[in-house]
């Protein structure tokens, strides 16, 4: 799955794509490409949704890449979790 979505940061719009990359019943990898960065997020929502659990917090981790800036990591997560729960609309590709 792959889709395209858009954030503002410092006073820029930065257009992003994501690809979930691999899953299982317990973890999920996403592969976030930027214009000159790539990055890779695993998280447990699988996990969390299996065992009913919806108000736990889902763990992110960075397991490839390197982000520099701890906020805009962030704001990254955050969109990618309206998106995985759907309350917001992207664009598919």
């Amino acid at each position: 799955m792959e889709w395209l979505f858009s954030i503002s940061f410092d006073r820029k719009m930065l257009t992003l794509k994501a690809k979930l990359i691999y899953h299982t019943d317990q973890i999920e990898r996403i592969r976030i490409i930027g214009r000159n960065r790539t990055i890779t997020l695993q998280n447990n929502r699988p996990f969390l949704e299996a065992r009913g659990l919806k108000h736990k917090r889902i763990e992110w981790k960075l397991i490839e890449g390197k982000m520099n800036n701890a906020h805009l990591l962030q704001h990254i997560i955050n969109t990618i979790e309206s998106f995985l729960k759907g309350k917001e609309r992207f664009f598919y590709k």
